[in-house]
């Protein structure tokens, strides 16, 4: 009797476990908030219903994965697949949100471009920075040309393969994409502003756009996966998590010149030095087409005059200012440990390419100039 009320009370303590365990698993990290500054974007009716049809045959039939795509026309949705108000993960897009943060920040007299990390107190623990590190400035960083060469939270393969040696190059003298620089960008905006990032991006971004799934916790730091990061740094990795529809609503402000709704948000001025091609891509034998340099966060296809924000997973936004296009492609890399564990265990779970967004502009564009609309 006595081993039989023990078995049930192991069975029953499992049981909660396996509940409670079930319950954090599928816990999102991030909700869609109802913020009162919520404002929805307009609908066009200017792509016949024929030609959208086209465009989504074409992302159900494509080879590589695309769940969710949008795109603006003079700040109005010309196009909508998938489910557009999904939070999902930039990634790496992160880092142009960034950019306009920081001019933003610089434009309200908060930073200046040319403070130094040493001059910030920017330093690591484990490892010290040396006297010529501390010379990169916040410009060095936004560039990716720190100098600083250090392991950072959240490294692609290609810091890990490619990194210099320290001390290598001075600090502007090269272009090396290292998290270190986007990173500590996050901690440099933090510290002028007095606000975390989510706070001061939901301030000065997030209410002036309206933005409609976005609020100051859609920041969020560390790991964005089931695993834990190793500690290698003293400045953490930040991830933004965002809808479709609330990125496009950026790109629409990066398409209209900085400005929103009769609102200048950014200067002209901020963006036209956020876009100068500081690194072209062909000096440094890095093949990334159709993108072919690099400004302030943001990469180039100069030949066109286009703008990309490129996030792993798939989470590109493509911005032609001169015919005030936005096109955004998301595709969900998970919002709980369920969730991610799951997109983890895809193989194929980094099979979409930016050639698949710039064949929906193309084919868009060449519409809208038959139809006289550009």
């Amino acid at each position: 009797m006595k081993i039989k009320k023990n078995l049930k009370g192991i069975l029953l303590s499992l049981l909660v476990l396996i509940v409670a365990f079930l319950i954090y698993s599928l816990t999102p990290r991030v909700n869609n908030p109802n913020m009162e500054f919520a404002t929805p974007l307009n609908k066009s009716d200017i792509l016949s219903q024929d030609f959208k049809e086209e465009l989504q045959n074409f992302i159900q039939d494509t080879a590589t994965k695309t769940e969710i795509a949008i795109a603006l026309k003079n700040n109005e949705i010309i196009f909508e697949n998938g489910d557009t108000e999904k939070l999902i993960n930039c990634h790496s897009a992160r880092k142009s949100i960034m950019s306009l943060l920081i001019g933003i920040a610089k434009e309200k007299g908060l930073l200046n471009l040319n403070e130094s990390l040493g001059s910030l107190g920017i330093d690591e623990s484990k490892t010290p920075l040396t006297q010529q590190e501390k010379t990169a400035t916040i410009k060095d960083l936004l560039m990716a040309r720190s100098g600083v060469y250090l392991q950072a939270e959240a490294e692609v393969d290609y810091a890990k393969n490619n990194r210099p040696k320290r001390e290598q190059y001075k600090p502007g003298e090269y272009f090396f994409y290292n998290n270190f620089d986007f990173n500590v960008l996050g901690v440099i905006l933090e510290q002028k502003s007095g606000k975390s990032i989510g706070e001061f991006m939901e301030e000065h971004l997030a209410k002036p756009l309206g933005m409609q799934d976005f609020s100051s916790s859609n920041v969020v730091y560390g790991s964005p996966w089931p695993i834990p990061n190793e500690s290698l740094s003293d400045y953490p990795v930040y991830w933004i998590f965002m809808s479709a529809r609330d990125l496009a609503k950026v790109g629409s402000l990066v398409a209209q010149n900085g400005n929103y709704d009769d609102k200048q948000i950014i200067s002209t001025e901020w963006l036209e030095e956020s876009f100068k091609p500081y690194t072209k891509l062909s000096d440094y034998n890095i093949n990334k087409a159709p993108l072919d340099a690099y400004g302030y966060l943001w990469w180039l296809e100069m030949d066109e005059n286009i703008i990309w924000a490129d996030g792993y997973g798939g989470q590109y936004m493509l911005i032609d200012p001169v015919n005030k296009l936005v096109f955004v492609q998301r595709n969900f890399t998970g919002n709980s440990l369920m969730s991610s564990g799951l997109f983890l265990m895809d193989e194929n779970r980094d099979a979409s390419h930016k050639n698949d967004l710039k064949h929906l502009y193309d084919r868009t564009k060449n519409y809208l100039k038959n139809q006289n609309e550009l």
